[in-house]
């Protein structure tokens, strides 16, 4: 009879155990449920006030978020400076051809990654060197950041090509192997940087899939195909004492949107 009783107790110890362990199991599972509730709720309300507050285009102001671009010739930067002045982002010199970096992209790149303005890099393309060997020089170059804006290619003519202008078939082969082999490696489509002229001549109408960042110094409605610029860089001569003590002239840019649509860019 002891026995018996003893195999009893044990069996209701082992039920009240298994009882406790699954009580706790449940438990856990209603906490980790809570506190992914109330992440959702502080996510949606956070995302609800940036929302509001943020869709800032007015008549007055169309283009509410500003942004420069640099290179070496800019010299010093003051990039926590330039984030005080308002400026959103900025997109930085890495490379040119196959081989040349920008002998101050290393400290931009960092400098201006300490700030939380959006920050890209743009790559020169050039006419006379592959473009496998033109992206790896960019892919050396310019190490993956969380929340990195997309690569740049920057689409323009130089040296021999301003007079006489490179056939329409090599810039293509170059450019988009360029634009292929980027987007494989960040996984951002790239955006294409170029002018009016060599946008209507060698990219509208064939790069339909790509934002655009046009010089334009008017900032146009649209492209002249209808299509819809990303960026406009608006002029070659700004000033700001956060730049080589105002002493060089700065590239000007706005975003094409909100400071909401430009939370969601990437």
């Amino acid at each position: 009879m002891i026995g018996i009783r003893m195999t009893q107790r044990h069996r209701r110890s082992r039920r009240y155990g298994s009882r406790s362990r699954n009580q706790k199991v449940i438990n856990k599972i209603f906490v980790i449920a809570a506190i992914i509730i109330v992440a959702i709720i502080v996510l949606f309300v956070r995302n609800l006030y940036f929302f509001i507050t943020e869709r800032d285009v007015t008549d007055e102001n169309r283009y509410p978020v500003k942004g420069v671009d640099v290179s070496s010739y800019q010299l010093e930067i003051d990039w926590k400076g330039l984030e005080d002045e308002g400026f959103k982002f900025a997109f930085v010199k890495a490379t040119e051809g196959s081989s040349h970096v920008d002998e101050r992209f290393e400290y931009n790149w960092n400098e201006a990654n300490k700030t939380d303005m959006k920050i890209g890099a743009y790559h020169f393309l050039s006419y006379d060197t592959n473009g496998e060997a033109q992206a790896k020089n960019y892919i050396d170059t310019v190490n993956k950041k969380l929340g990195m804006l997309p690569p740049v290619v920057d689409v323009e003519f130089y040296g021999e090509y301003q007079e006489k202008h490179p056939a329409k078939n090599t810039v293509r082969e170059v450019l988009t192997t360029v634009l292929d082999e980027l987007e494989d490696h960040y996984h951002k489509k790239p955006i294409i940087y170029t002018n009016s002229y060599i946008y209507d001549e060698y990219i509208s109408g064939i790069y339909e899939d790509y934002d655009i960042w046009i010089s334009a110094h008017d900032i146009p409605e649209t492209l002249s195909d209808g299509k819809k610029w990303s960026f406009c860089q608006y002029t070659f001569y700004g000033k700001s004492e956060n730049v080589a003590a105002g002493e060089k002239y700065v590239d000007m840019n706005v975003f094409n949107g909100s400071s909401w649509d430009f939370r969601k860019y990437d």
